[in-house]
């Protein structure tokens, strides 16, 4: 008897253990999203967002392949934007080039019963320390044409450089009908300020009007889950070896 209490108590732990942090992770599309910078370029229409995307991270609700979510600790990873720049006029002031942006590592914040997930500034994540803000990586080339190049800004424009996460900022998205899989979208303002040091020509800032649907989602499970079911698995095997040994020993 004391055995078979063992065993249930050992699958149970292993149980338990291994549904602790499971996550779900939500692709979504920013191509609706638009971005402003030197005070007077909004793209779009003064230029084309090619492409952007980011991946949010956040806490399963349910079992083993759940694809619904609940409050706690959440995170967004993998941001990518590539822009194509147009503006303007070419005999007055035609602004052109390029900005591509990748996040560095990952942000960390608290998904609320509201479903809002605040980055950077005084929140906290889980109680235990300062949520992230995001960090970016710009690589820009701009050039102005035109009269009144000096009007919009300092050309040409070259950025290569991080954006980190500055002490007090923070912004905040908004997700919505999370637990419909295939309909969750998100919204939010990012603002975007590139240290002069990375800079040459007119110092960066910006902000990054957030507007994205879902693509895909996908379970994933606690790292480590599996390792703990497979250890717990031989730990029941040997138990019950012992237990069948002993057994056929006493007959």
């Amino acid at each position: 008897m004391l055995r078979t209490r063992v065993l249930v108590l050992v699958c149970a732990l292993v149980l338990s253990t291994s549904a602790t942090a499971d996550t779900v992770e939500i692709e979504f599309d920013f191509g609706s999203s638009t971005m402003s910078f030197l005070g007077t370029i909004m793209i779009p229409p003064d230029g084309t967002i090619n492409s952007m995307s980011a991946t949010s991270i956040l806490p399963a609700a349910g079992g083993e392949g759940a694809t619904s979510v609940q409050t706690g600790t959440a995170q967004l990873k993998s941001l990518m934007i590539d822009m194509t720049i147009n503006y303007g006029a070419p005999l007055v002031a035609h602004v052109f080039g390029t900005v591509i942006v990748s996040q560095v590592g990952t942000s960390t914040g608290l998904l609320t019963n509201t479903h809002s997930v605040m980055f950077g500034g005084t929140g906290t994540g889980t109680g235990t320390g300062t949520a992230l803000g995001m960090s970016l990586f710009i690589s820009a080339h701009l050039n102005c044409t035109g009269l009144f190049c000096g009007l919009v800004g300092n050309f040409p424009v070259t950025i290569v450089g991080t954006n980190p996460p500055i002490p007090g900022q923070a912004f905040t998205i908004t997700l919505a009908s999370l637990n419909t899989p295939g309909a969750a979208n998100v919204g939010g303002t990012m603002p975007i300020s590139i240290p002069p040091e990375y800079t040459t020509g007119s110092p960066f800032t910006g902000t990054i009007f957030l507007a994205g649907t879902e693509v895909s989602r996908t379970y994933v499970p606690e790292p480590g889950s599996l390792a703990q079911l497979m250890s717990g698995a031989v730990a029941l095997a040997a138990l019950s070896l012992r237990h069948r040994r002993s057994k056929g020993g006493s007959q």
